[in-house]
């Protein structure tokens, strides 16, 4: 394509899409973003197919929700694949400490792509209040951990004005 025709056609798409589209496709906040977005792309997987160290450390695990009412505070812990036996639970004031292992189902296959978390894990969640851990209950069931305790609702007594 020569020079005269490539103006031609850049002119003509001017027309049709406004000068602003032009000067936006060739913004630099534009494409900074598309190369991250590349680059992000890219780390899903590694030439060989493996899952990159970078993106695996990405992720927050094990992922959690909070569930708070007044006469109670659940934590469910997601623990797909882990054993409950590679669990450890531990409490210091409202610092909730879950730690374990998660193991490959199939350790005798070689793993071409993976978007799962295997290794050694622990993650701290703070819960909204002190509590002792003899006040916790923990439950795993299909794959989730649920660690509950009651709240101790105390009713202030009403104090005389003199």
């Amino acid at each position: 394509m020569d020079m005269e025709k490539l103006k031609q056609w850049m002119d003509i798409a001017k027309n049709m899409h406004g000068g602003d589209f032009w000067n936006n496709i060739f913004d630099q906040d534009f494409a900074k973003q598309f190369m991250n977005d590349q680059q992000n792309n890219q780390r899903f997987s590694s030439p060989e197919g493996q899952s990159t160290r970078e993106e695996k450390n990405s992720r927050t695990f094990p992922a959690i929700d909070l569930l708070e009412s007044e006469q109670e505070v659940i934590v469910m812990i997601e623990l797909p694949g882990v054993m409950k036996e590679n669990l450890e639970l531990g409490l210091n004031g409202n610092m909730l400490t879950i730690k374990g292992k998660a193991l490959p189902i199939h350790p005798h296959l070689n793993i071409t792509y993976s978007e799962r978390f295997y290794g050694e894990f622990q993650r701290q969640i703070t819960l909204p209040d002190t509590v002792s851990p003899n006040q916790l209950g923990a439950k795993f069931w299909n794959g989730i951990l649920f660690v509950s305790y009651q709240r101790t609702v105390e009713k202030g007594e009403i104090i005389p004005i003199d």
